[in-house]
């Protein structure tokens, strides 16, 4: 495994149990071991567990505003950008719920300064990313964003069914 694979690998396993945990439940042993790597080597890695905390959110978020500028830039005709970052946006939800408790622990922990930087930091650069790429105006990117993060607490929560049919929202979009 190369290291950058290996880098990735010990983000993967830090967003798992981070999503499981929370930020002050998180052990840094749990994450080494589902990485496969020793304790002093993730510290060798990343520093400190809120360095590699950090790391985990960044790349997090880094796949999520990938799949969102791929969603956009490759929708086929007819479909707005906003439906096809939605349409991105459930295939995610449909993932491995611990990503979608990644996010709300990162909003939960936003009263350690360190992770408030990293959380407003990067729900900065998704706001501006869906804002840039759809075009669309500021009420429209707001119901965006809170049927997002509706979305994310009822996905976290395996409650999905009480959004409704999704489909329906996005042709709104």
């Amino acid at each position: 495994m190369s290291a950058e694979e290996r880098r990735i690998a010990v983000l993967e396993a830090a967003i798992e149990e981070y999503g499981r945990a929370g930020m002050h439940a998180t052990s840094t042993e749990a994450i080494a071991a589902r990485a496969g790597i020793s304790q002093p080597y993730l510290f060798r890695l990343f520093g400190t567990k809120t360095d590699l905390i950090t790391a985990a959110i960044e790349h997090h978020t880094a796949v999520l505003r990938d799949g969102f500028r791929e969603a956009a830039e490759n929708r086929p005709d007819g479909v707005s950008p906003l439906q096809a970052m939605a349409t991105a946006y459930l295939e995610f939800l449909a993932g491995d719920a611990n990503d979608l408790r990644c996010q709300l622990h990162t909003w939960a922990a936003a009263s350690d300064p360190a992770i408030k930087d990293v959380a407003q930091r990067t729900y900065r650069q998704i706001w501006a990313d869906v804002a840039e790429l759809s075009g669309a105006d500021p009420a429209q990117l707001r119901s965006f964003m809170a049927d997002g993060m509706l979305l994310t607490v009822l996905g976290a929560l395996d409650l999905l069914d009480l959004f409704g049919d999704p489909a329906d929202v996005i042709k709104e979009y």
